[in-house]
């Protein structure tokens, strides 16, 4: 691996859980297909950060749950038990993301949908470039997530909510992390005066985007972890 600036590193990819390019980057096909090898998922973002693709492990058979997680589709009941564990879920991070925000408030554990969105909408008044961060933020985070999927042998095509839509189980996930997305697009502009310039994000700005994901990865990822755990308690409460 080769820094800006710096003499070349070699990570092992025991240690390596997604690996993310921005811009024309030469990369050999060795270093993808090694990436493949140990189901790291690789997201490519184009140089104006308006475009990205995903290389992900090949396996031509089913993933090791395929069978389980379609179970959850076999009644409206379950499905409907499954719906309501993303929503739950989505408005739990919802809460501790405002209390991060506004950490001198006290919310209720039942903000609602709008409530959240309306207090959201006031800090990205003015910030006619809040969805391209907040794309960026969101792929890092998808990366971690589709990481954590497929190392759990889980099918990341087959979402409830977002059923017959390519990664549809990442979607659905998504859900349930966007307002963490959302926290790190608001400290971006917290923080960043120069942070685009003449439509482009500067070097420095793409820095920030990385150091605060960073800074927060490791919870991110346990979270990640634990409500991939309870996915599988609902599917094991399915076969019963």
């Amino acid at each position: 691996m080769t820094f800006h600036n710096r003499a070349p590193r070699r990570i092992p990819a025991r240690e390596i859980d997604k690996v993310v390019i921005i811009g024309n980057v030469r990369i050999d096909a060795n270093s993808i297909i090694l990436c493949a090898e140990n189901k790291i998922p690789v997201l490519f973002i184009a140089s104006d950060k308006t475009e990205k693709a995903l290389a992900l492990p090949y396996n031509h058979k089913l993933p090791n749950h395929y069978k389980e997680q379609r179970l959850i589709l076999q009644s409206k009941e379950t499905i409907l038990r499954y719906k309501k564990w993303i929503y739950t879920r989505r408005s739990i991070m919802q809460i501790q993301i405002l209390k991060e925000l506004f950490n001198r408030f006290s919310f209720s554990e039942d903000i609602g949908e709008g409530n959240y969105q309306f207090l959201i909408n006031s800090f990205i008044k003015n910030q006619p470039n809040w969805i391209i961060i907040k794309d960026i933020v969101e792929n890092f985070l998808r990366g971690v997530i589709i990481g954590r999927i497929i190392q759990a042998g889980l099918d990341h095509h087959l979402g409830i909510i977002h059923r017959r839509v390519n990664f549809g189980l990442l979607l659905d996930l998504s859900m349930i992390f966007e307002p963490e997305a959302d926290f790190q697009t608001i400290k971006f502009f917290q923080s960043s005066k120069l942070g685009i310039e003449n439509g482009q994000l500067t070097e420095e700005a793409i820095k920030q985007i990385i150091n605060r994901f960073e800074s927060r990865r490791q919870n991110f990822t346990k979270s990640v972890e634990v409500v991939i755990d309870e996915l599988f308690e609902i599917i094991k409460d399915v076969r019963k």
